[in-house]
């Protein structure tokens, strides 16, 4: 959390910097209407995809992946209802168009501050943790030759952080199936949990 809002902090001072040397009307960009509908586009995309217990680092790929969804929707609406206006000229048109592709700056902003952190994707170390030392014994590692190439690739799909939920859209297959390898997946490498995947 603490370096989401570092990146936060640097992100809005530098993006301030741009402004203050672009002049004045690179502050068009901040427009709290659209950020307003820009948030509220996100939230409603990540919805679907949340579920009871879903961890902070699943929280935040989440949002990450549909800011950018949200931000260029958004715009595409904004170009579509600015086109339909009768009273632009065709000389006020590029700055018309520069301001309805605001939302998917924000998009990359936000993709930007829920980057991926130097300790490995989509986690932070918590603040008390020690940094891994190198002569530190390695868990042991799985064997995964028994498993079938589904199953090894909801397995590196797992290893990944991501939900069932998730990885059915990513495979294109059912939840329930996703469930029904995860079970095979546990008794063939006698694991008990997701954890023991990572």
């Amino acid at each position: 959390m603490k370096r989401t809002i570092k990146n936060l902090t640097a992100i809005i001072l530098y993006v301030l910097l741009l402004c203050f040397l672009l002049k004045t009307e690179a502050l068009l960009i901040f427009s709290p209407r659209h950020i307003a509908m820009f948030l509220t586009g996100c939230i409603i995309l990540c919805i679907p995809y949340l579920e009871k217990g879903t961890r902070w680092s699943e929280q935040k790929g989440i949002f990450k992946r549909n800011a950018i969804t949200a931000g260029y929707l958004e715009s595409i609406m904004l170009i579509f209802t600015t086109m339909l206006q009768k009273e632009i000229t065709w000389t006020g048109l590029p700055a018309e168009l520069a301001l309805d592709l605001r939302p998917i700056f924000y998009g990359f902003v936000c993709y930007l501050i829920l980057g991926e952190s130097p300790h490995g994707p989509e986690q932070d170390l918590p603040a008390n943790a020690e940094e891994p030392k190198e002569n530190q014994e390695e868990p042991p590692k799985l064997d995964m030759s028994t498993l079938t190439r589904q199953e090894k690739q909801i397995a590196l799909l797992v290893q990944k952080g991501m939900t069932n939920r998730e990885i059915a859209e990513e495979l294109c297959i059912s939840e329930s199936t996703v469930k029904k390898h995860m079970s095979n997946i546990f008794e063939k490498l006698k694991i008990t949990s997701r954890r023991d995947l990572r």
